[in-house]
């Protein structure tokens, strides 16, 4: 059985209602987040913006710099590496949270059910909104960087799922690893990876994987930090279902 199916039977062996409680509460914390903004989180947000803004304006020339090197290592590695943006990275946050439970690893199995909870959010739900509202053309159909089809489901570039997905599975480890530098740097390692792959195969451009990774990267992070405050946290233990405070 793999990771993902295992970590649903243990899902199933718990009670729901308080776990579903969390994770209802981490998604009206996200979704109300900018009404809570200040000074610095608007600067990083426009910071932000105007990286994707410039990423945009040179998006062609890096599409077409980065899909040309080619070697058989280079791209065997991507190919493989590209996956970790989709099923394989949802493997490895249950995973994640399989072993910590088996043993009684709390921060390993924070780890992993963080990083699920994560790449719901992003890549589950804010992604294909905005990837429906903004209805971007994919460098692969050579229509040009600036083809637009709003609300048409068969134009989804902007922005990448895979990297949204890549980097909010990422962002949720590091952190909670945040005290190691091996894990943060691997976590942000593979996730980089797979932006990069994706602007290798032209199905993204640069612009796309950039502001994936900053959405990934920011919900991921929102998501540890929600669970690090002052308040109860359901969590699955070798003895049931456990209530704790952290601080």
């Amino acid at each position: 059985m793999n990771p993902a199916g295992l970590a649903l039977l243990l899902v199933a062996a718990f009670p729901l209602h308080p776990f579903a409680h969390q994770v209802l509460d981490d998604g009206r914390d996200l979704a109300t987040a900018p009404l809570r903004w200040h000074g610095r989180e608007w600067r990083r947000f426009a910071e932000g913006s105007a990286a994707v803004a410039a990423a945009f304006a040179v998006d062609n020339q890096i599409v077409r710099f980065v899909s040309r090197q080619q070697n058989r290592e280079l791209d065997h590695y991507l190919r493989g590496v590209t996956h970790l943006g989709g099923g394989y990275g949802v493997d490895v946050a249950a995973l994640l949270a399989v072993g910590g439970y088996l043993r009684s690893d709390d921060r390993m199995m924070d780890a992993g059910v963080d990083a699920l909870e994560s790449s719901i959010a992003a890549a589950g739900v804010v992604t294909p909104v905005i990837k429906l509202a903004v209805g971007r053309a994919r460098p692969i159909r050579d229509l040009g960087k600036h083809s637009f089809h709003p609300a048409n489901s068969s134009f989804e570039s902007f922005p990448s799922g895979h990297a949204t997905n890549a980097f909010a599975i990422a962002s949720a480890i590091a952190t909670r690893y945040d005290d190691s530098p091996v894990v943060p740097s691997i976590a942000y390692g593979l996730a980089t990876s797979v932006a990069v792959a994706r602007v290798h195969n032209r199905v993204h451009f640069a612009s796309d994987v950039l502001a994936g990774a900053m959405i990934g990267r920011a919900i991921g992070k929102s998501v540890v930090w929600n669970h690090r405050r002052a308040r109860v946290a359901f969590m699955p233990t070798l003895q049931g279902l456990s209530a704790r405070a952290e601080f």
